[in-house]
């Protein structure tokens, strides 16, 4: 994986904390990955959620599986936000999938009473302009009728969030384009670890 994964990341604090990473993959891995996702066939489940949708697929590209699920994400995840995290195998990898047929996905927090998660999603999609959309919008809160922060869905961005009731954010629609990305979930362990100072 490429070699800044290796160095340790501080999450951006505004409006509420984030990891955002570009060229997330070497280039020759995302060459395969997309070769794979191009190869194979994806049935995309649609899942309604309030006036928005999710479409997604189990993730099948083998590669990606082993760029994404790696002891090097585990550890930037765990160095960027002071905890330790495992796959949820309950989400696994999922493939997401928008078009100009789906519609905004509206303001939410993805926090569910219990869990205690970091969602992270990994845009493959070629050929982003800001005329494609596809913005994933942050919020101060759920009372902001405006975003705080827009980030765009380039291609080999990693974006990664903790599932925190605060966290409110949507995702603007495509046009003419088609977005995918892999969303992962990953579950934190009880207890965070320690800062020790040096």
């Amino acid at each position: 994986m490429h070699e800044a994964i290796d160095q340790a990341h501080t999450l951006r604090a505004f409006p509420w904390p984030h990891l955002l990473m570009d060229d997330f993959l070497p280039p020759e891995i995302l060459r395969q990955c997309l070769l794979e996702i191009d190869g194979d066939r994806y049935d995309f489940e649609i899942e309604p959620r309030g006036t928005g949708r999710i479409e997604f697929s189990l993730l099948q590209s083998k590669t990606l599986w082993r760029a994404i699920y790696s002891k090097k994400t585990i550890s930037v995840l765990g160095s960027a936000f002071r905890v330790k995290v495992t796959l949820n195998k309950h989400n696994m990898l999922q493939l997401r999938r928008m078009t100009p047929e789906t519609p905004d996905f509206p303001l939410h927090s993805d926090f569910v009473s219990g869990d205690n998660t970091i969602a992270s999603f990994l845009y493959l999609s070629p050929g982003w302009s800001t005329r494609c959309g596809g913005y994933f919008h942050l919020f101060k809160s759920n009372k902001h009728s405006a975003p705080a922060l827009s980030i765009e869905p380039r291609q080999n961005r990693f974006l990664a969030f903790r599932t925190r009731p605060s966290h409110w954010h949507s995702v603007q629609k495509v046009c003419d384009w088609e977005r995918l990305s892999v969303l992962a979930l990953w579950d934190i362990e009880t207890c965070e670890q320690k800062v020790v100072s040096p």
